[in-house]
């Protein structure tokens, strides 16, 4: 539960800060102000749509938040923001990117997909991602600047213990199941014909296209089999570097204005790629992906290796981490005998939200220590895979306690410490930096008194 209430807070945050933030210079520049100033802090301004769009957005999933705290909240955001440009603290466009790009992946696997996404906010994914740009980096500095507030903040075991002592039941988090899991995954193998056929397929789309016997976007309609861009005639929106894989980026920079790439391989499979823009260090492009087809052949041959390894696992020849350092081809975790990590979170541990759901049914009813029957599903780029998991630990939902959830516990305590610390940098800041709050907000019950008693003029 924890974790579900994170992440939908968490989209509604970025959502809500998405659409209406500004500064006073590109309030300047536009000239025209079609929303109205609800609060200023620095040179940052706070506009009555941020607000509304997250109380909107809190309201259509059943909560309930008041716009006194979501204002109260954009003021202590813009404040960090303000103060971490006077400490020169600074992110760099590789990290705002990286950002953005999992803020994506968070809205299209809340959203349902990317066609759902653009539907949403009714534009491409592309301008989306340029729209959340500055927001992005206002909130990252904001985190830099909270940071900088805490980081000689520790805590010890014995005020973890202390702290504990003193919740009552109600206040305990309810700990969500959680699991770690190991892997052994097989691969069908790709014929080298079945490769050829998709390269002369691409060449040939290639080559009419160049001939000016088709246009690349409805070929991408029509053939490619990426299912985020076909729909947009293989349109990907402007992105950096750091936002597609190696090889694809390698091409698609050496590119001109409509010049068309030679075949490229990658792990998703195989593509041409046309450039449609270019920007400094960003691109637009419009790609064609093709996978070669696993016959049913090499299906059947992945099906009886995998079950083969199953076989040995039941008659106890082989531990599972052993065999999944043999026999896995998993590159990214059969060194580790097996072991998952969460992309969400970088550690083994996952809530069953964040399964992928052919996975979760085929271990849902396991125990800790078992493995499952060999099953066919994805990985993390579409390909067909067979795979067995085992459940190496398994932690079913429960209220915690200090004995088996030390960790949430001295988060909790240690949260505590920084409220305190963050307590007393707004009580220090707010005096230093210019901050005006909007008469239709001066009522609010906020919880640091020092808003309204430092509109001061620099």
């Amino acid at each position: 539960m924890i974790n579900k209430i994170k992440n939908t807070v968490f989209l509604l945050i970025v959502l809500s800060t998405f659409f209406g933030s500004k500064t006073l210079a590109q309030t300047a520049k536009d000239t025209v102000i079609v929303d109205k100033v609800v609060g200023i802090v620095g040179n940052k301004i706070i506009l009555e749509s941020a607000i509304q769009a997250q109380y909107f957005q809190a309201k259509a999933r059943n909560r309930t938040i008041e716009k006194c705290k979501i204002f109260e909240d954009l003021l202590y955001q813009q404040l960090l923001v303000a103060q971490s440009e006077i400490d020169s603290l600074e992110v760099s466009e590789k990290e705002v990117e990286a950002e953005i790009q999992q803020r994506l992946q968070g809205f299209i696997d809340q959203l349902g997909g990317v066609e759902k996404v653009e539907e949403y906010f009714n534009k491409p994914l592309g301008e989306i991602k340029e729209d959340l740009r500055d927001v992005t980096e206002d909130q990252l500095l904001a985190q830099r600047e909270r940071g900088e507030i805490t980081k000689d903040i520790k805590i010890t075991p014995s005020e973890v213990n202390k702290f504990y002592k003193t919740l009552s039941k109600d206040s305990l988090p309810l700990i969500d199941l959680t699991l770690e899991m190991n892997q052994i995954v097989i691969y069908p193998e790709i014929s080298q014909k079945d490769i050829e056929a998709v390269k002369k397929r691409l060449t040939d789309i290639r080559e009419e296209v160049l001939n000016g016997g088709a246009l690349f976007e409805t070929k991408a309609i029509l053939y490619s089999e990426d299912p985020g861009s076909s729909a947009k005639g293989g349109e990907l929106g402007m992105m950096s570097r750091s936002e597609l894989v190696p090889e694809f980026s390698s091409a698609a920079f050496a590119l001109k204005k409509d010049s068309i790439s030679d075949i490229i391989k990658s792990d998703f499979g195989y593509h041409i790629i046309q450039m449609i823009d270019r920007k400094g260090e960003r691109i637009n492009v419009r790609h064609i992906l093709m996978k070669p087809k696993f016959t049913q052949e090499s299906k059947y041959k992945a099906k009886q290796k995998i079950d083969s390894i199953y076989t040995a696992l039941t008659e106890k020849k082989y531990s599972f981490e052993d065999a999944a350092k043999l026999f896995s081809e998993d590159t990214k975790t059969s060194k580790n005998g097996g072991l998952m990590i969460n992309p969400y979170t970088g550690t083994s541990k996952f809530t069953e939200d964040q399964i992928y759901p052919t996975n979760y049914y085929n271990i849902k009813n396991l125990k800790e220590g078992e493995f499952s029957k060999p099953f066919e599903t994805f990985d993390d780029k579409g390909n067909t895979v067979y795979k067995i998991i085992f459940i190496k630990s398994k932690v079913m939902p429960h209220q915690a306690t200090i004995e088996t959830d030390y960790q949430e516990i001295q988060d909790m305590a240690m949260e505590k410490k920084y409220k305190k610390a963050y307590d007393k940098w707004i009580a220090e800041k707010s005096q230093s930096t210019y901050i005006k709050i909007d008469k239709s907000y001066k009522t609010c019950p906020f919880e640091y008194e020092g808003w309204l008693h430092t509109e001061i003029k620099k």
